[in-house]
């Protein structure tokens, strides 16, 4: 990958979209003391099993919990189980607490999985471009920081074996993912098209050389499982997930 290559084409699609959100992802990407930075991060341990929330975070700890995820492909009629290794990993090393953070990373055999979730609860979250673009730049960053990240150690260290981060960075055949609930997808696919979305996100990887693909979850009710609790322990109803 040529990671200069990537960024310019990558600002370029920025630039081109209509969606004022897109300008703080720019601002990132553009922002050269994300590649600079080599501060010794040590990210502390997740809370997995009690909170609070029954939207965004209640999805991720729930499928990461769950250990692994089938992926039903659509054109291909195939699928694949994806084994979950970590949760919300910072991919730029510098001191700034607020660091985003790539919310999954797992593997299908040997092939590297980075995924970008978004969920509809009360509220549709962001464009589907914007979540698209979002994985983009923590990948990009990923292709730039691999060997710090892998000198550091940043792991989370809650399955028995590490990934490496050059493992990512260097497999060509890497997937991005971005998955969302039914009800999330419902929502932006009335405001847009759905064949335009994926025949732009297809062009979009094939530009980049990668392989990005959208995912659709069933919907879960976090809010029953809460129920009067004050914390819980999030889970999933079903692991399967279909391609859109």
């Amino acid at each position: 990958m040529n990671i200069d290559k990537f960024k310019t084409k990558l600002s370029r699609f920025i630039l081109n979209e209509k969606i004022n959100s897109l300008t703080e992802l720019r601002k990132i990407l553009e922002d050269d003391g994300n590649l600079t930075g080599d501060y010794p991060s040590a990210p502390g341990e997740p809370n997995i099993n009690n909170i609070k929330s029954t939207g965004e975070k209640a999805f991720q700890r729930a499928t990461f919990n769950g250990k692994e995820t089938v992926l039903n492909y659509q054109e291909s009629d195939s699928s694949e189980v994806v084994r979950w290794f970590d949760l919300e990993l910072p991919v730029i090393l510098n001191q700034n607490s607020r660091r985003r953070c790539l919310d999954l990373i797992g593997f299908s055999g040997g092939t590297p999985v980075i995924c970008e979730l978004k969920y509809n609860e009360a509220a549709p979250s962001n464009h589907p471009i914007y979540a698209v673009v979002e994985l983009l730049i923590y990948y990009y960053f990923i292709s730039c920081n691999y060997q710090k990240l892998d000198k550091y150690n940043i792991h989370h260290h809650l399955v028995s074996n590490n990934f490496k981060w050059e493992a990512i960075a260097n497999n060509p055949r890497s997937k991005l993912l971005v998955a969302a609930n039914k009800k999330y997808w419902n929502y932006w696919f009335k405001k847009i098209d759905k064949d335009a979305l994926s025949r732009q996100i297809s062009e979009l990887g094939k530009e980049l050389d990668v392989e990005i693909y959208l995912f659709e979850a069933p919907n879960e009710d976090f809010i029953l499982q809460k129920n009067s609790q004050p914390t819980f322990n999030p889970a999933i109803i079903s692991n399967i997930w279909r391609e859109i």
